[in-house]
């Protein structure tokens, strides 16, 4: 795996959180997903790379679907609440039968 790969799901998958509208605890899960990923980039953070920039790529240029699908691995990986889980892949499966 290369350096950015579990950033850029990390990313991603704050952003999916974010999409959640209807997630009524959205606001604490973005602070503990902040967090997480900033202990993350404690232990693995490389000199000389664009972090803003990368975010702002992954926020304006992975799709939605994508995003849902990283944050489903980013709270697995948090232990995070079934709820939320649950939530996201009933969107999922949703977004995917409307193809």
């Amino acid at each position: 795996m290369k350096f950015d790969d579990p950033y850029k799901y990390m990313i991603s998958g704050y952003y999916g959180v974010e999409s959640l509208d209807e997630y009524k605890n959205k606001a604490y899960l973005l602070k503990d997903i902040r967090d997480y990923i900033n202990s993350y980039l404690e232990r693995n953070r490389v000199n000389n790379f664009d972090y803003d920039a990368y975010e702002d790529y992954v926020d304006n240029n992975v799709s939605l679907l994508q995003k849902l699908e990283d944050a489903l691995i980013l709270l697995q990986d948090m232990n995070a609440s079934m709820e939320v889980v649950i939530l996201i892949k009933t969107k999922i499966k949703e977004m995917t039968y409307k193809k």
